[in-house]
């Protein structure tokens, strides 16, 4: 087995044509190692939003957006090696509209003296107006003496987000509003990503010739399992739901012969649009007692714990609406192999090895089939793996076991057709001890980000999805902001998915 760690490897989603993606960010200046705060609006339909930082340099830093009924939150990390420059944050969620322009962020490294190629302009001085406690914006409206209460004043339903910053000498090159996005027609629905890969490898061409299929697996995760389909254009393509978080992703070839040269390779599905004429980033003396007061508090916020909004309930699943029998193998005798364990402690589960070959069966009981009850030949998992060749299951350790998981219930995966599941828990949920074949592939993944609710010195507050009925009135749970400090609140939104509605005050506390 080929495990690739070099390379973060993120999948294309088969999006036939893009909606418009508005993103929102907390603030428009960053430093390097700080995290970008995100809220995406666009049309319903898409399942996923990709958003990419660039400068005239190149990308520097991805993430993807999970996105229900056409709004979605999360972050995109600033590497700390980010070079002093201008920044676009391009987001998109296919290539029909990855030209957007979305915002311009400044992003400043107290830490190196690099800089964007041709970016940066060394100035005496700039010139920025004065904050004044004047609103502006529409459908929106905010109470700032004593506790900050926003209300929806547009007549409609809003979603909307909330962020309230420090106001300083660091000033963005240009103000990004939502007042003119209109997010355009709906689309196709999706239930998630469509992931896109292709068969590699000297022996490809052959293996794709014969009656093939692929999985693709997250460990630990029982609901990040998904067989391939094939497409017209000869890639092999992954309905699946969105994936969050980062990890493994395991790809495995089944209907193959062993002897085949081929793995599975995922594409990438960052189109890195050029970020097109920036304006140069300016730097004066000015600005360094707020950089050095930055830099202290991104110290101090990078071990600070921040509150996760509660996700949207992903669909039902297999093994999450059928009762299954778990065995906790701490609670019998610790048995030498996983036969004996079979054997002494799941009657429900056998090992036979029918002309030779290792399979495993599990009882299919008349509760759940029609007629007498019968063995059949079960899917075999380690953490929510498969593992086609079940010989990996008969040499398997016991030892590094917690729990044995077994699902009398007929399976379908892809055109295969299991009588039952049978899933390996191990103690570290990572499939300890599994040695796959060559065709296999391990890639480090990273998925959707998570939205999340922050609270800090900088951005004292920051709320991606915010939801107000018409006339609703909201207090915003803010404690950290400091007496006699500027500080700006901004709200960008949509009003019945459609309509924008935004706010922008300035205001001392």
């Amino acid at each position: 087995m080929k495990r690739l760690v070099a390379i973060s490897v993120l999948l294309l989603a088969a999006i036939t044509a893009g909606a418009q993606v508005y993103v929102a960010t907390d603030k428009a200046c960053y430093l390097a190692g700080e995290r970008i705060w995100c809220s995406v609006f666009c049309a319903e339909g898409p399942s996923v939003a990709y958003l990419e930082l660039i400068s005239s340099d190149g990308a520097v830093a991805r993430t993807r957006i999970d996105v229900r009924h056409g709004r979605g939150g999360g972050s995109l990390q600033v590497p700390l090696s980010t070079p002093t420059g201008n920044y676009k944050l391009f987001a998109y969620s296919g290539p029909s509209d990855v030209n957007y322009g979305g915002p311009v962020l400044s992003i400043f490294n107290t830490l190196s003296t690099e800089r964007v190629t041709g970016g940066v302009e060394i100035v005496d001085a700039v010139s920025y107006g004065k904050n004044t406690e004047v609103q502006t914006g529409y459908g929106l409206s905010v109470r700032t003496s004593g506790s900050i209460v926003l209300e929806n004043t547009s007549g409609r339903p809003v979603s909307c987000c909330v962020s309230i910053t420090r106001s300083d000498s660091i000033k963005a090159a240009g103000y990004h509003s939502i007042a003119s996005f209109s997010p355009g027609a709906r689309g196709p629905v999706s239930d998630g990503e469509v992931l896109k890969a292709v068969v590699a490898g000297p022996d490809a061409k052959q293996a794709a010739e014969s009656n093939l299929a692929a999985l693709l697996a997250v460990p630990g995760a029982k609901t990040d399992c998904y067989t391939s389909r094939p497409g017209a254009d000869g890639y092999i393509y992954f309905d699946t739901e969105n994936i969050f978080g980062a990890g493994d992703m395991v790809c495995i070839l089944e209907g193959v012969d062993r002897k085949l040269d081929c793995h599975i390779e995922l594409v990438s599905p960052f189109l890195t649009p050029g970020a097109g004429d920036l304006p140069k980033l300016k730097l004066c003396r000015e600005m360094e007692d707020d950089l050095i007061r930055r830099s202290a508090a991104m110290m101090d916020e990078r071990a600070a714990d921040t509150l996760a909004t509660t996700l949207p309930m992903r669909k039902e699943h297999f093994m999450l609406t059928h009762e299954c029998v778990s065995y906790n193998l701490d609670d019998y005798t610790r048995f030498p192999t996983m036969e004996e364990v079979f054997v002494e402690i799941t009657p429900n589960v056998k090992l036979r090895r029918p002309h030779g070959k290792t399979t495993i069966y599990t009882l299919m009981t008349p509760s759940v089939m029609d007629g007498p009850a019968r063995w059949g030949e079960a899917v075999v998992m380690v953490d929510g793996v498969p593992v086609p060749d079940q010989k990996l299951i008969e040499t398997y350790d016991p030892a590094i076991v917690k729990t044995v998981e077994v699902y009398q219930y007929r399976y379908n995966m892809g055109f295969r057709v299991f009588d039952g599941v049978v899933n390996l828990v191990t103690f570290k949920g990572n499939m300890p001890g599994v040695l796959f074949d060559d065709n296999v592939r391990i890639y480090d993944f990273h998925g959707c980000a998570w939205p999340m609710v922050h609270e800090g010195s900088e951005t004292a507050y920051w709320h991606p999805l915010v939801t107000l009925e018409p006339g609703e009135k909201i207090e915003l749970p803010v404690s950290g902001l400091q007496p006699g400090v500027d500080y700006t609140i901004s709200v960008e939104g949509l009003a019945s998915g459609v309509r924008p509605v935004y706010l922008r005050k300035s205001f001392v506390r």
